[in-house]
């Protein structure tokens, strides 16, 4: 009996080790299992590289350094100097009226500049600026004042136009300023190491937006598992009309220069949202030019493209007969000079001007007595800072 009951409580203890054990067993596998689904879970979490908050980031910096680049372009005369990463020499203070005008701490390159050439008939050397027989008339009489009045220095819009072309400049200017815009110290606290290449960006300008594309290799590794990720393509849009705003200013500029009574500030100019406005002697008698397109905005503010005009002579109407004839003893007055005529000028910046004439020789006021061979005579017509001028000589009739 004894050894019956001994039995059957030795065969309950070893089913309870059995038991255990086993409950034991079961424990430390499913314990192992969660452990290695933990640890994988977060191997896979530090491998994944999540690309996207960086490559939105660097979009966001190509977005910005587009528009600050237009901003630029726009507010000095169609170019971005080589200090701010543009491709203009960079001028000294003391060019100030040679290459640009200062406004608001900006250089405003020229645009307009002072016509130097001799293409026959026309010629910018005075007194026969613009051309000798000024204004030409036809066969029926009518008047012309189209010529030579200044030069274009309006950059070109595109690279297949020459050097220091808008497109080229949008392209300089961000890829020399990418380095710094893309800052990447945030993401690197966050445990990444990024390495960026120089970029390559490439600028198209439509009439109603530029598209920016720029190829900026970089590379993103995580350290701890040395895994990596590559990207390389970015692109944005701004919309802004630089196009038609180009070219509508460049006709205001052909127009300035190449007919002497076109009124570059007339409001008649404005069209499709495009108006024009005149800043008068923003440098001596240099003008500022100001362009603005309502339909167009950058950071909420209408876009501009603002130009300097250099100050040109105004033009003397030709007074038909250069020499003339009086008895001696004549006492000339301007009535003779004039023979006729009515002193008339044009100035190419709707400058007001004035006549002077003037005898050249020790008494030049008039009237003056012709008491000698001849004497020589100069009407002029001065906007202030330059002039035009026509000589003419009186001759004493011989005496008989």
């Amino acid at each position: 009996m004894n050894k019956a009951k001994s039995q059957v409580t030795m065969l309950i203890i070893f089913s309870l080790v059995v038991f255990i054990a086993v409950s034991l067993v079961l424990y430390l596998s499913k314990s192992s299992i969660k452990r290695q689904s933990s640890q994988s879970i977060k191997k896979i979490q530090e491998t994944a590289l999540d690309t996207q908050p960086i490559k939105e980031f660097v979009t966001k910096c190509l977005d910005k350094l587009s528009k600050d680049a237009l901003i630029l372009i726009g507010k000095q005369g169609g170019y971005v100097y080589a200090i701010q990463g543009g491709t203009l020499v960079d001028y000294q203070n003391t060019d100030e009226g040679k290459f640009y005008v200062k406004n608001s701490d900006i250089n405003v390159a020229y645009n307009i500049k002072i016509p130097s050439y001799n293409i026959f008939p026309y010629t910018s050397d005075i007194p026969d600026y613009p051309w000798v027989l000024f204004p030409y008339k036809d066969e029926s009489n009518k008047e012309s004042f189209e010529g030579i009045f200044g030069m274009d220095n309006m950059p070109p819009l595109t690279s297949s136009g020459g050097s220091h072309s808008i497109q080229a400049q949008i392209e300089a200017f961000v890829d020399n300023n990418m380095p710094k815009c893309a800052d990447f110290s945030f993401f690197k606290k966050q445990g990444f190491d990024i390495f960026m290449n120089s970029s390559e960006t490439s600028v198209i300008i439509g009439s109603s937006d530029i598209s920016v594309k720029s190829k900026i290799p970089i590379t993103i590794t995580n350290p701890a598992t040395k895994k990596s990720a590559e990207i390389s393509e970015f692109s944005t849009n701004i919309n802004t009309r630089l196009r038609d705003i180009y070219y509508f200013t460049k006709e205001l500029i052909e127009n300035d220069i190449e007919n002497i009574k076109f009124n570059i500030n007339d409001i008649g100019n404005s069209r499709d949202s495009l108006g024009v406005r005149l800043v008068k002697d923003a440098y001596s008698n240099d003008d500022l030019v100001i362009v603005s397109d309502e339909k167009s905005s950058i950071y909420g503010k209408p876009f501009e493209y603002i130009f300097a005009r250099k100050n040109r002579a105004p033009a003397l109407y030709y007074i038909r007969k250069s020499t003339l004839e009086f008895e001696s003893n004549h006492l000339i007055t301007e009535a003779d000079l004039l023979q006729g005529n009515e002193l008339k000028a044009e100035d190419p910046d709707e400058d007001s001007y004035r006549f002077t004439i003037k005898a050249l020789a020790s008494n030049p006021e008039l009237p003056v007595r012709l008491d000698r061979p001849q004497i020589k005579f100069r009407i002029e017509v001065s906007d202030g800072k330059l002039l035009d001028y026509q000589d003419i000589t009186v001759k004493r009739l011989p005496i008989t």
